[in-house]
């Protein structure tokens, strides 16, 4: 759990200070996140707002699970990656959504 309060602090520092421009520091680094600044700043807000849920909820289940007496370490792991890889294609998606339009 203590992993994910770091992610889940990582994250919120994401959310109100991001990344300016396309970097190999800090951000969203996925996909075509770098494709132009455009790009590297809707990945980044959709990024940050995203993991916040599943970070938070993710806590939220270890906590229920620990005051139940259930180790949920396993179960809570598959769920962070289908998470994860949930978020990257839904992340490329809006941009493709949202970007594309506006290059005609």
């Amino acid at each position: 759990m203590t992993v994910l309060v770091f992610l889940l602090l990582y994250t919120i520092i994401l959310k109100f200070f991001p990344p300016k421009k396309p970097n190999f520091y800090y951000g969203y680094q996925l996909g075509s996140a770098k494709k132009s600044v455009e790009h590297w700043k809707l990945a980044n807000k959709y990024a940050a707002n995203y993991l916040i849920f599943l970070y938070s909820s993710l806590i939220v289940l270890l906590l229920l699970f620990d005051y139940l007496g259930f180790n949920g370490g396993l179960l809570v792991l598959p769920i962070l990656i289908m998470g994860l890889i949930a978020i990257y294609f839904s992340i490329e998606r809006k941009l493709k959504a949202k970007i594309a339009p506006n290059a005609k």
